[in-house]
């Protein structure tokens, strides 16, 4: 029963594959293979156009607020793990001084 229902949606996926290619096929036939936009750049050059591109005094305060997060996150956590760990402590002797010897 499995294997069948897997079979049918595989099926009408493909057939939903097949039938978008066929509508889209005559668009991206007609499209130029360069774009204006996109002269013939290699990667290369297109890496140090975005570099170029960035303002690095916004970079680097970004990752400064990043790492100044993470580290702010990392301390709370370690404050957290000292107060559970104290609270249960307490706790603890809480629990001893109440019992009855």
């Amino acid at each position: 029963m499995a294997e069948l229902i897997a079979l049918l949606i595989f099926l009408v996926s493909l057939l939903g594959l097949i039938h978008i290619l066929h509508k889209k096929a005559p668009i991206l036939a007609q499209m130029p293979d360069i774009h204006e936009g996109m002269l013939n750049e290699g990667v290369f050059e297109r890496w140090v156009k975005k570099i170029k591109d960035i303002q690095f005094d916004k970079l680097v305060f970004l990752k400064a607020l990043s790492k100044t997060r993470v580290f702010v996150l990392k301390a709370e956590k370690i404050i957290d793990n000292h107060l559970q760990k104290a609270r249960k402590r307490i706790a603890k002797k809480q629990s001893e001084k109440d019992k009855p010897v």
